[in-house]
């Protein structure tokens, strides 16, 4: 049996959704844990954005590309890699310049309606139910770059939250024109992809919304498993699953090795 014609993972799926939101010439910063979105970004230049590159946030490295998926931070993405940034020269990008990334994918521990997100704590600070890897670079990304996606690989009330524990990253923070109000730049959460379907913001009320559910997902379902009201239209879309081509070349020439596809269904 052809493996291509394996159905999806989540992980795979998800990484084909953000692939299709991303444009040729495009620049990008990816974190450390980043699997789907490094699949993401490299699935999006060997289909239709060629020009796109792509930066690790921990390692410096641009566009370290190979037909496998390896960690950011891996020292084996350094002889693949197009050009090699020093620590100093990425703060100078992340921390002071104004749009100089297009945008940043982020994965989570919180998010909630207004798409703020939390990767430090959850629960009291003093003491946490759980840590995260911390802010590092995230709160400049989410205010200086034009946009940003987030990746939840799971959908529940845990992550799904009426107010993030810690905003590490600000979305629309209150809603509205909050970040305007607040000094911040253009920009903000573009999509959020999760197990259950993708999702957006109302333009008015910065609110999270019911973009597509994945098939066999039920609105039900989304409302059980958030912990805030997600707003949606009268009939949401179905997501659009990967087609042949998509999955051929994520699973060919993008990860041969199948790390996506190891991943829980």
């Amino acid at each position: 049996m052809n493996p291509c014609d394996d159905p999806p993972t989540t992980a795979e799926l998800l990484a084909v959704l953000l692939a299709r939101d991303l444009a040729d010439g495009e620049k990008a910063i990816i974190g450390t844990n980043s699997d789907i979105q490094v699949a993401a970004c490299n699935l999006a230049k060997a289909l239709h954005a060629p020009g796109l590159w792509w930066v690790s946030g921990p390692g410096g490295m641009v566009n370290p590309i190979r037909d496998r998926l390896l960690p950011t931070a891996g020292y084996a993405n350094i002889a693949a890699a197009e050009a090699w940034m020093d620590l100093p020269d990425m703060i100078d990008f992340i921390d002071w310049q104004q749009h100089f990334f297009d945008f940043a994918i982020l994965s989570v521990l919180q998010v909630d309606r207004f798409g703020n997100i939390n990767t430090a704590v959850v629960g009291p600070q003093q003491r946490p139910r759980l840590r995260g890897p911390g802010t590092v670079g995230i709160s400049a990304l989410c205010g200086l770059s034009r946009r940003f996606y987030v990746v939840a690989q799971r959908h529940d009330r845990h992550t799904f939250v009426p107010r993030v524990d810690f905003i590490c990253g600000a979305g629309y923070l209150e809603g509205g024109d909050a970040r305007e109000r607040r000094g911040l730049p253009d920009g903000g959460p573009r999509l959020v992809v999760s197990p259950l379907g993708v999702f957006d913001f109302d333009p008015a009320s910065k609110a999270m919304r019911v973009r597509s559910l994945h098939p066999g997902v039920r609105l039900e379902q989304v409302h059980e498993n958030t912990g805030f009201e997600v707003l949606w239209g009268d009939t949401p879309a179905l997501t659009e699953m990967p087609s042949p081509r998509e999955l051929a070349v994520l699973r060919t020439q993008v990860d041969r090795d199948g790390v996506l596809r190891r991943a829980p269904r």
